[in-house]
């Protein structure tokens, strides 16, 4: 069995939904992950914001937009007035449940609900599509069988005797679809695996029923060296290991949900990330593999606040650093980096809703200072040779920009520090110019192997 999960943009339109079946309907035995169409997303979020800002104009003028939107794809897609009026009705009960909430504060309970409602339009849309085209498709709601538990990790055990079941009931059929992003939470409520998390949806599905692969189709031809959106002539990286993909994942490479890595790596399935507007491209392989010494690739992580608390009571004191990371802990709030000397120690995260309360805590044990815009730049490669040389060249290249931290050692793949965030587009290009190989990413026989 193979999982394949197609993006937001790979969906994004008539014809690209045209595209994607035809494509889908040249193998067997395959299930299919969609997300919600190209945007959507962000306008649910947006209409959630202004309703609870009482903004009830704004909201139902984003609420008219995603009706448009999704009318229009049904309206172009379609060919059979039956399809087209039951996915037309299936869309307007989407928009008649949104609605009630036009201008009220939206509970968390109601917001998931409202979230899901872009994966559930899109999947049901092409699964109608599907059938019309009179494909051998069956529609398996991710509310039935995803499920995370109290600590938000997917339940494995679950989902897999839930998903074997609904499989069972459909046996022969060549073709599974379903939702991304969607789940219900351990109180049975739906709830989401975070934005951006249908990669994430795919690869737990891969683990619980132990695929060959897993094909992420987006919109570029696998992860790139660097950030193509702010760096010129990037190139896509032919093979990539689990943890070099982790770290690029994490801080900052978008193309790739950070959490999707482990469900794959636990059972040893490759990942491989291909372009859905140029097909035949090699795209990037995640596995156990990976190929050449040297630094891979750079990733940028936008949003990120340092915070550092100096105390003489650190020095030669054990339990300090619990007492700082259980004030963290207290507000669910995860640390990125961290950096200590004798009386101070220094961290980053990229969640600011509780940082008034972390930093008035945070000040009971020592002096606190606090940067917001700040951005980690990370360097993915192999620094278990000539590493010296390597941090060095870094600082070297990066002369003219201030370094407010820098993290190394902790993993033998990983370097990052911190910068200002004004200063990351110029600090990406000189390390792109400086610093990352501008040798040809070749194919080899594992890729080959791998993508067969």
């Amino acid at each position: 069995m193979r999982v394949l999960k197609f993006g937001g943009t790979s969906i994004g339109s008539e014809n690209q939904i045209k595209k994607i079946v035809k494509f889908i309907n040249r193998n067997n035995h395959k299930i299919i992950v969609l997300s919600a169409f190209s945007g959507v997303t962000n306008l649910l979020s947006e209409f959630i914001l202004q309703s609870s800002k009482g903004n009830w104009i704004i909201s139902e003028q984003i609420l008219n937009l995603i009706h448009e939107r999704h009318t229009n794809i049904v309206s172009n897609l379609f060919s059979s007035k039956n399809f087209k009026k039951i996915a037309l009705n299936k869309i307007n009960c989407s928009i008649k449940f949104i609605s009630k909430y036009l201008d009220k504060k939206i509970i968390v309970s109601v917001e998931k609900e409202i979230l899901a409602q872009g994966e559930l339009l899109s999947a049901m849309i092409i699964y109608l599509y599907m059938l019309e085209q009179e494909i051998d498709v069956a529609f398996l709601p991710a509310l039935k069988f995803m499920k995370i538990n109290k600590h938000r990790e997917p339940d494995y055990n679950y989902i897999k005797s839930k998903l074997t079941r609904e499989i069972e009931k459909h046996k022969g059929c060549n073709y599974f679809l379903t939702n991304g992003f969607i789940c219900k939470n351990h109180n049975n409520k739906t709830d989401n695996l975070g934005r951006g998390a249908s990669d994430y949806t795919a690869t737990i599905i891969g683990n619980v029923l132990n695929a060959t692969e897993i094909i992420i189709w987006t919109d570029i031809d696998g992860l790139h060296n660097n950030d193509p959106r702010y760096v010129e002539k990037t190139k896509a990286i032919c093979n990539l290991s689990y943890e070099e993909a982790s770290e690029l994942a994490y801080f900052g490479a978008k193309i790739l949900h950070p959490a999707s890595i482990t469900p794959a790596q636990n059972l040893n399935i490759p990942i491989i990330i291909k372009n859905t507007m140029e097909p035949d491209a090699p795209g990037t392989i995640i596995s156990d593999y990976t190929t050449n010494n040297g630094l891979k690739a750079i990733a940028a992580k936008d949003g990120i606040t340092t915070i550092k608390v100096k105390s003489g009571r650190m020095m030669h004191a054990y339990g300090f650093l619990r007492k700082i990371f259980e004030v963290f802990e207290k507000y669910h709030t995860s640390v990125d980096m961290l950096t200590t000397s004798e009386i101070s120690v220094a961290m980053t995260i990229d969640n600011n809703i509780h940082l008034d309360q972390i930093i008035k805590e945070l000040s009971g044990l020592g002096e606190t200072q606090v940067e917001k815009d700040q951005c980690i730049i990370c360097i993915v490669g192999d620094y278990s040779k000539n590493q010296n040389i390597s941090i060095q060249n870094v600082i070297d290249c990066l002369c003219n920009i201030p370094i407010k931290m820098i993290s190394f050692g902790a993993s033998k793949i990983n370097m990052s520090f911190v910068i200002d965030s004004e200063n990351k587009i110029e600090a990406l290009n000189l390390l792109n110019k400086y610093i990352l190989s501008n040798g040809p990413c070749l194919a080899n026989n594992e890729q080959d192997i791998l993508s067969n």
